[in-house]
Parts: structure tokens; sequence; C-alpha cells
């Protein structure tokens, strides 16, 4: 989990070759597993 926590939208934008107009789509999913291990966390 520590290793997800580190990813950045930078690191998904790359990785799933975003265009330029699509970065947005990178941060939604950097803010959602960020949201999504907080969640988890505060439910251990």
């Amino acid at each position: 989990m520590d290793e997800a926590a580190q990813i950045k939208n930078s690191d998904i934008a790359e990785e799933l070759a975003l265009p330029p107009v699509k970065i947005h789509c990178s941060v939604l999913a950097e803010d959602a597993i960020k949201a999504a291990i907080s969640d988890i966390k505060s439910k251990a």
C-alpha cells in the first residue's frame, strides 16, 4: 500500500501515454488512489 501511495499523476499519464488534453484524467486517478488508501486505513 505504501507503494501505491507514492504513485503520482505524472506516472499514470506516462504509463498510459495520455495526450496533454487528457492529463486531468491522471489527476483524478491519483486522487482516487489516495482516497481509497485513506478509506482503507480509516477502517483498519
